[in-house]
């Protein structure tokens, strides 16, 4: 066990609720890195504990130091069930995944700036400073294309800060060490009051199916569709709509398997700079 994923179990176990029965196996529920570890945990441990609760064995989460190492994990199967973008989940269906759910909101890249900057579109930011949480995240080669389509290239047209998630990003730009920083509208919706009320944003108007929920093949159909069920009924439980009303994700739904098709054009695009951060 690596230090990182020794590390997140000494929280869950801070944070635990009963003891369940010895013999039933964890599940490993994987999280994708899109903020602080401990803000992931705080969000998410209602979530654990009623999936916990409803399938009657332990349930774990995982996460991921970036974006590139929880891909990794992924494609390795380390996980029995995830929460994912769409573009990784193409990947994650020939190793073994099959897609459960995915959230109501629609995934829309912004951009974000603060209330009192000059800037009337996202053009206003050009030579300036453009945050991101890492260039494999969705939101960001969403935005960075959005851009391109404007003329804008990084390092000609905006100095490009890479940041270790979206929350940083979004902080960078009400602190003042960044310009603007491209993120997504329920992101958005999940920093602190505090921050937000400092900050105003631009639309993409591009509008795709948001992560997935994803569980492995060897779970089995039967428990698959217990994680759907109890997945359900954590939506219409009190915790689940405080969930849902803090992270504005509204619910879950069944995914069309038409919907991935609108990810394959990123695609390309994720194995290219996947190739590219290889080490030589």
């Amino acid at each position: 066990m690596s230090v990182w994923r020794a590390w997140v179990l000494l929280v869950l176990m801070a944070l635990a609720g009963p003891v369940l029965a010895a013999e039933a196996a964890p599940l490993r529920f994987g999280i994708l890195p899109f903020n602080s570890t401990l803000a992931l945990m705080k969000t998410h441990q209602p979530l654990r504990q009623f999936l916990q609760a409803r399938l009657g064995r332990p349930v774990e989460i995982f996460t991921a130091p970036d974006y590139q190492s929880f891909l990794r994990e992924q494609l390795d199967g380390n996980y029995d069930l995830m929460i994912t973008p769409p573009h990784f989940g193409l990947m994650a269906i020939d190793k073994g995944y099959v897609p459960l759910y995915h959230y109501k909101a629609r995934m829309e890249p912004i951009m974000v700036v603060r209330k009192d900057d000059a800037a009337v579109d996202a053009r206003g930011l050009r030579g300036r400073r453009i945050a991101i949480a890492n260039r494999i995240a969705f939101a960001s080669m969403a935005g960075l294309k959005w851009l391109g389509e404007k003329g804008m290239r990084p390092e000609r047209d905006f100095m490009l800060q890479e940041r270790p998630t979206h929350g940083a990003a979004i902080a960078a730009v009400a602190v003042g060490d960044a310009d603007g920083a491209i993120t997504t509208t329920t992101l958005l919706g999940q920093v602190p009051e505090d921050v937000r009320q400092r900050l105003r944003y631009f639309s993409s108007e591009i509008r795709l199916p948001h992560v997935l929920f994803m569980a492995h093949k060897r779970l089995g159909a039967a428990e698959q569709q217990r994680i759907k069920d109890a997945l359900r009924a954590f939506e219409s439980a009190p915790e689940g709509q405080a969930f849902f009303k803090e992270t504005s994700y509204i619910g879950f739904e069944e995914l069309d398997a038409s919907e991935l098709a609108a990810y394959k054009p990123y695609l390309a695009t994720l194995r290219q700079l996947l190739e590219q951060s290889r080490p030589q």
